[in-house]
């Protein structure tokens, strides 16, 4: 039975941890998913699942997070794989991707699980990202006196799109949807990094009860170097300590030298790693029609 929805329940986000704890076992690890948003009623049935016997076998999510782009994560129960469920729910996603009038497709997965599929069938490669962890009572110092800091707000929309796509080079551009979806999150807060009457950077808390999780942490090209990254990091774990919220955690990626040493003299540790990869909105409908999208590891 495949079913279509808006949001999860509480019931069905149980089977999805299910699911995932069953492909972690054997994958080593898991795709991105984003539980404060797969509990939220979006505009759209982004999240697609899949029961065998009354038991999730198969899940995907499809997150608009750009203009032109938008994200899937997709599991199949180890059990039902090479079954072609993969591709059922791909096939079933694809005229909403095709109404956002989405040109390209990103997917991620657990570290090099899927590489020797992927390549040939043209996906490409975008980028791997750590996960890190810091578990810790200890406060941070804030180094720039300078700096304030403040909540943003749905005004603020426009300007944090400007400070992604500034700080950040992706192929893919942020949109205002996906900081109104963000923000209204209650358990999701942006913050915003000031110095003078000037926005300089941004980082996102969501809220979770046993932990807080770090991302999106940008300081815009002109105010690098200064050490501003460090004081708005510190800034955010000392707002969760304030909190009582000790479990940190928050993505980087590999790549990303100068963050990831930030992170780390932070006292966040290496915990797993993810991998994106890219196509074309067309090309990957035409995988799809010849049958060749494989659910070997998903």
């Amino acid at each position: 039975m495949l079913l279509r929805t808006h949001q999860l329940t509480d019931m069905q986000m149980d089977a999805l941890t299910e699911l995932k704890n069953k492909c972690k076992a054997i994958d080593g690890g898991l795709p991105s998913l984003y539980p404060h948003i797969l509990r939220l009623k979006r505009e759209t049935a982004n999240n697609l699942l899949y029961y065998q016997d009354n038991q999730l076998v198969a899940f995907l999510s499809v997150y608009f997070f750009y203009e032109d782009a938008c994200e899937i994560s997709i599991l199949v129960d180890p059990d039902t794989r090479r079954l072609g469920l993969a591709s059922k729910l791909l096939f079933n996603i694809f005229p909403l991707v095709q109404s956002k009038k989405m040109n390209r497709l990103i997917f991620s997965m657990a570290h090099q699980l899927n590489d020797h599929w992927l390549a040939p069938l043209g996906f490409i490669y975008q980028q791997s990202d750590y996960h890190m962890l810091r578990q810790s009572y200890e406060p941070i110092l804030e180094n720039h006196s300078s700096l304030s800091f403040r909540k943003a707000t749905f005004d603020d929309s426009g300007l944090l799109c400007e400070i992604d796509n500034a700080a950040f080079k992706n192929e893919v551009v942020s949109n205002i949807e996906r900081f109104t979806q963000i923000m209204e999150d209650p358990n999701y807060s942006i913050y915003l990094a000031i110095k003078g009457e000037e926005a300089v950077g941004k980082a996102h808390i969501h809220w979770q009860h046993d932990k807080a999780t770090f991302s999106d942490i940008a300081i815009l090209p002109e105010f690098q170097g200064q050490g501003f990254g460090s004081t708005l990091l510190a800034y955010c774990i000392n707002k969760a300590l304030m909190q009582e919220t000790y479990k940190l955690a928050l993505d980087v990626e590999t790549t990303n030298q100068n963050a990831l040493n930030l992170y780390l003299r932070h006292d966040f540790k290496i915990a797993s790693v993810h991998d994106y990869w890219i196509i074309d909105v067309e090309n990957a409908h035409k995988i799809l029609e010849k049958g060749h999208f494989s659910d070997d590891s998903c």
